[in-house]
């Protein structure tokens, strides 16, 4: 057990068992108590990092675990992410193992049910530089980012002229990717006073992309492309 206490546990604190997500985009955080989670690499004694296992059984302790599609690494040793799943019944398995990928006996499992029915519906309208948004939310709950990391729910950005967020990945904070932590779900955006020197009067094309309550991008989003002067 890699110097971990025999008392140490881990569990998913998102998703509960039995939850049915509303979008293939599934979020996770875990828990852990007498172990601490840390990035791969070297060997530490009580620590280690995470792994999800997507309907397949925990690795056996001691035994490396594998990087493949089943066996899901968080070797920067984050505590939470979005996995991709497909739309159906999926057990997930969160296992611990040490800096070099070896399995320990700490390990959680919930059953959960992915569907594909969350959705946003966008309207704009354009007066100049300035664009007007509207952001309707299906089977998806709009909510500030202070109310952390739950299923089912994350806040609104607005990724400006550029390439949508890689699911998984924390959504940065610049000219081209703004934040609606406050859990906005309309606004205005002046496009010249956002992007500043870059602003050329003409099509822009907006995303807006969920991210959850740690800023990781799902792909619950909508787009479109306006016409600006």
């Amino acid at each position: 057990m890699n110097g971990v206490e025999s008392d140490a546990s881990v569990s998913f604190a998102v998703p509960s068992d039995g939850t049915t997500l509303n979008s293939p985009y599934v979020q996770w955080k875990g828990s852990a108590s007498g172990v601490t989670i840390e990035e791969s690499g070297a060997v530490t004694d009580g620590a280690g990092h995470y792994h999800i296992m997507v309907d397949t059984e925990p690795v056996t302790a001691g035994e490396t675990i594998p990087s493949d599609d089943q066996h899901i690494h968080y070797g920067t040793g984050q505590k939470d992410g979005v996995l991709e799943l497909e739309p159906g019944d999926h057990t997930l398995h969160l296992q611990v193992a040490d800096g070099k990928h070896k399995a320990m006996d700490l390990t959680d499992t919930v059953e959960v049910t992915v569907e594909d029915t969350a959705a946003l519906d966008l309207s704009t309208t354009v007066d100049g530089s300035l664009v007007e948004w509207d952001v309707t939310a299906d089977n998806y709950t709009i909510e500030p980012s202070s109310e952390g990391l739950n299923a089912n729910s994350g806040h609104l950005h607005a990724v400006i002229d550029t390439d949508h967020v890689p699911v998984g990945n924390v959504i940065p904070s610049d000219a081209n990717h703004i934040h609606y932590g406050d859990g906005s779900t309309s606004g205005s955006i002046d496009l010249a006073e956002q992007l500043g020197d870059a602003y050329e009067p003409g099509e822009h094309k907006i995303h807006f992309q969920v991210g959850t309550g740690t800023h990781r991008a799902t792909m619950v989003h909508a787009h479109t492309t306006v016409k600006t002067e």
